[in-house]
């Protein structure tokens, strides 16, 4: 028998609010250890940093609109490649998984794809869209599809026989299937895909930037970085961070409202 303080303690820690509660504290104990790390060393200022000289500079580019102008370009760009990404990948996906040749067909270039480094295909991108913000549309683009379509496929061709034959059954027509029964039944693995995207989305992104770019976070990580400061770098790091996490956190809240069956609380 599990004693019964224990079992009070697991369903503490499976609740919604005590997950982030939890990694919000390590997040904290992390950021003393580094504050009392950095502040402490000789050699802060042209390798570590620290999180309140940290905090100083972001204020200091937040103040001067310089990382609010570069935030917008870059939001602008990924938002402009990655909303298509997801309602190409999820048709695309759903077209592979119900047509087994042309799964076969497209299932080679697809995995190459997703193996194959995305800032390889920067010179080309650039060949193909010039310099400019079409560029870096198109590498999120490229980069994003490819999971959500994967990811897809899977979904789909694991949603269940049974409700398929249940709404042939009842006369539904092959768009009415897909609709009630294969999308739905898909979702879980669909927003999966997507949270994956959102990741080589943003990494696509800023390699495009610091290549491609006169704008963005990614050209200032580049600038940043040749001139030796590393507390503008980790601002700029902490942005990107945290917009990949207040994503992933938003698909996590919409999956859990769409398809609260699937979510691990």
């Amino acid at each position: 028998m599990v004693p019964e303080t224990s079992s009070n303690a697991r369903a503490l820690i499976t609740r919604p609010l005590a997950r982030p509660a939890i990694g919000a504290l390590g997040i904290g104990a992390f950021l003393l250890l580094w504050q009392l790390a950095g502040a402490g060393s000789a050699a802060r200022a042209d390798f570590i940093s620290y999180p309140t000289e940290i905090l100083a500079t972001f204020a200091g580019m937040a103040a001067s609109g310089e990382l609010g102008a570069n935030v917008a370009v870059s939001l602008g760009a990924f938002a402009e490649g990655f909303l298509p990404a997801i309602l190409v990948g999820i048709a695309f996906g759903t077209a592979f998984a119900l047509s087994r040749r042309l799964r076969y067909l497209v299932d080679p270039l697809f995995a190459a794809l997703y193996s194959a480094p995305m800032i390889a295909f920067v010179p080309v991108i650039v060949v193909w869209f010039g310099v400019g913000v079409e560029s870096k549309v198109a590498m999120v683009f490229l980069a994003a599809v490819v999971p959500v379509a994967i990811n897809t496929t899977a979904g789909v061709n694991g949603v269940s026989e049974a409700w398929v034959r249940t709404l042939r059954a009842f006369g539904a027509s092959p768009l009415q299937v897909v609709a009630k029964a294969v999308l739905p039944g898909a979702l879980p693995a669909i927003m999966t895909g997507i949270r994956l995207g959102v990741g080589r989305g943003i990494v696509s992104l800023v390699a495009a930037e610091m290549y491609v770019s006169l704008k963005g976070v990614g050209r200032l990580i580049q600038i940043y970085s040749s001139s030796g400061r590393p507390a503008e770098i980790f601002v700029l790091v902490a942005v990107v961070s945290s917009f990949g996490l207040v994503c992933v956190s938003a698909l996590r809240a919409l999956e859990r409202r769409l398809a609260p069956w699937a979510i691990d609380r």
